[in-house]
């Protein structure tokens, strides 16, 4: 394949992940998977993905890598690098979640979450950025939420580092236009994924029955949302991985800096971007920063 990409792809094994690992590779890219304790708990998920490319004789390597430990980032990618020679596309989608009163997670729990689901890309970032500017191209990707753009009850801590990685991806956007590189935010709706079986538990479920009449709306919610995922049309993880493969085809510098994927629970957040797209350029331009509402 002539126009065949390096792509590393972070929490590749499962949900989001694994779908988008195999679409790409499928496309002729080569895909460097990673996912922590590939050699642990994860071992069956990463096995079934190498003997699933090897079977279809794709181009997939599934590495070890921990995207909350800067030892585990540098060492990955310093890998990789060392094998690829450089990476064109990088996928900042490993991440976790905790859905409850603020209150019942305990600030040790409050900091896994930060240190993962922000700090975790933050890490990626500063690994591949030097060599991504070396070569004056390059794509980053950051799969966000739409509790990155709106607040919902129960979601405090998570929606924070969601929040907090929205403003990330669209910092490095302006940032690194100079050099080439796309910067670029994914936003899901709801979707059926293994990351709703891992919610974090309470760290202080004393806290949580003190909220009893609060989690009944929390039970409504979650209810309607797993009812919008079950009619054969309902969003699936396909669709991320579509959402992924398009952008990448799309010509550097012509890809939108947000694009909002499914219907369930999404409702207003397109509307909000195309508000805040108006806000930010008239906010630039106070700031004596017009020209940059050019790039």
């Amino acid at each position: 394949m002539e126009n065949q990409l390096n792509v590393l792809i972070t929490g590749a094994i499962s949900g989001f992940g694994r779908q988008t690992t195999e679409l790409l590779a499928k496309d002729g890219h080569q895909i460097y998977a990673s996912a922590r304790e590939i050699n642990g708990k994860n071992k069956e998920a990463a096995n079934d993905l190498e003997q699933w490319a090897k079977d279809k004789n794709l181009n997939i390597k599934v590495i070890e890598l921990d995207v909350s430990s800067e030892e585990s980032v540098n060492g990955a990618v310093s890998s990789i690098l060392k094998d690829a020679g450089y990476l064109d596309v990088v996928i900042n989608n490993a991440g976790i979640v905790g859905f409850g009163p603020m209150e019942a997670f305990s600030i040790e729990q409050s900091q896994t979450m930060f240190n993962v689901n922000v700090f975790g890309p933050l890490r990626i970032n500063q690994a591949v950025l030097p060599s991504m500017r070396k070569r004056k191209t390059g794509l980053i990707i950051q799969i966000t939420s739409v509790g990155g753009r709106v607040v919902l009850p129960f979601h405090g801590i998570y929606n924070a580092t969601k929040w907090a990685t929205e403003a990330i991806g669209e910092g490095l956007h302006y940032e690194l236009k100079s050099h080439g590189i796309d910067s670029i935010i994914i936003e899901p709706g709801i979707f059926k994924t293994e990351i709703l079986g891992k919610n974090i538990p309470f760290g202080k479920p004393e806290i949580n029955e003190e909220y009893s009449e609060y989690n009944k709306d929390m039970d409504v919610m979650f209810g309607k949302a797993m009812a919008d995922l079950e009619p054969d049309d309902a969003p699936r993880p396909i669709w991320i991985a579509n959402a992924i493969k398009k952008l990448i085809d799309t010509p550097k510098g012509q890809r939108p800096l947000r694009t909002v994927v499914g219907e369930a629970m999404t409702g207003g957040v397109r509307e909000l971007n195309e508000a805040q797209t108006t806000a930010q350029k008239n906010f630039l331009t106070a700031a004596g920063l017009d020209s940059w509402n050019k790039n």
